[in-house]
């Protein structure tokens, strides 16, 4: 009853899901750059629409007491960051320092990147990435910075997936050809042996019949037929050109149906799930 109790307070701390959802959510408003925004929402759209994987960074003025991690986990699963049952998700959350405490981020990484993107190399990510630009107030380098590094990495993972899932596919249809060819050539010889028995089985005839039959065949030549007189020539022709003639030349188009629209694509968190991986630091 006290986990249940636990588990609410926190997700009650975690801020409700945008009505318009968008990759970078200034809760904190210290993004004071409206250009870069601009770019980077242009940029993690653009991930999301051509790989499915979706890196969310929202900056809040305080946690409550929570752990940056913590917060970004909880925040991962309330809102459904990455694809429904892909799990693709990766949350950036960035308290600054000021009168509620220091200065905090924290990652949190779907279930199907935490491979990709363990512990450690979150932590990396953060103080060599991030850290040097926050101490220094600059909340949009640092997150720039660690965007411009994150969006490759995601990209790679997925032109890696790209092909090994091709791979697969390959394989499998290649492996059902075998079986085609072995029923193929037992087809085959089962038609040879036939043959050959039914070979076997058939009267020889009479051999002295065979060369007279070919004697005759080189003694009488053979009929050419009589070649088509320039007249009868001329008249195929003439009716074959009055054939042509009477055919139509074009025909009736049918109505096309009109072409349906493709539905614009719109950025929305899709319903994935967070577990524990992830990583957080201070300054």
């Amino acid at each position: 009853m006290l986990l249940s109790a636990g588990w609410l307070a926190s997700m009650a701390q975690v801020p409700d899901k945008p009505k318009n959802a968008t990759p970078i959510v200034d809760l904190a408003a210290i993004i004071n750059n409206d250009s870069l925004v601009t770019a980077l929402n242009a940029q993690l759209d653009t991930l999301s629409h051509r790989t499915k994987y979706q890196m969310v960074v929202v900056t809040v003025s305080d946690m409550d007491g929570m752990d940056a991690k913590e917060f970004a986990t909880e925040l991962g699963n309330k809102w459904g960051i990455g694809g429904k049952n892909l799990d693709n998700g990766l949350v950036v959350v960035v308290k600054p320092k000021n009168e509620n405490g220091s200065g905090q981020v924290g990652f949190a990484t779907g279930y199907a990147l935490e491979g990709n993107f363990p512990d450690t190399y979150c932590k990396r990510l953060q103080e060599e990435f991030m850290l040097p630009h926050f101490k220094e107030n600059d909340y949009a380098g640092g997150i720039k910075a660690a965007v411009d590094e994150i969006i490759p990495l995601l990209q790679q993972d997925y032109k890696e997936n790209q092909a090994t899932t091709s791979g697969t596919k390959a394989k499998k249809k290649g492996g059902g050809s075998g079986t085609g060819w072995f029923i193929l050539a037992a087809i085959a010889a089962a038609i040879g042996l036939f043959t050959m028995l039914r070979k076997r089985g058939k009267p020889a005839g009479n051999p002295q019949a065979q060369p007279q039959a070919a004697q005759q065949a080189v003694s009488q030549p053979q009929e050419q037929e009589p070649q088509e007189k320039p007249a009868q020539a001329a008249g195929a022709v003439a009716g074959a050109t009055l054939a042509s003639a009477a055919k139509p030349t074009t025909r009736a188009s049918k109505p096309q149906p009109a072409k349906k629209e493709e539905e614009p694509y719109k950025y929305g968190y899709g319903g994935g799930s967070f577990g524990g991986g992830g990583a957080s630091s201070s300054w």
